[in-house]
């Protein structure tokens, strides 16, 4: 269980980072999943968009890794947010 998903590591990544490196998408839906998903201060959104060291996302890192599905879903969370908000 993830206590603090915002918690990094010394180069700037959440467990969503490894998650996604690891193209483990029953992770990544259930750490986001447990994540605020609407209103003023979006938790789920604040994840998604979060930046590493170098300045990617995780949505950067799921691209370049060719994980297309943990991609899509990231990506359309972030549509869905963004609509909404």
């Amino acid at each position: 269980m993830i206590s603090d998903p915002f918690k990094e590591d010394d180069i700037g990544r959440t467990t969503l980072f490894y998650a996604v490196a690891q193209n483990d998408i029953a992770e990544v839906e259930s750490i986001i999943y447990k994540l605020s998903g609407t209103g003023l201060a979006c938790q789920r959104h604040a994840l998604i968009v979060h930046k590493d060291n170098t300045g990617i996302t995780a949505v950067d890192l799921a691209k370049k890794l060719g994980h297309e599905e943990i991609k899509k879903l990231l990506s359309s969370e972030l549509g869905r947010m963004e609509f909404f908000e």
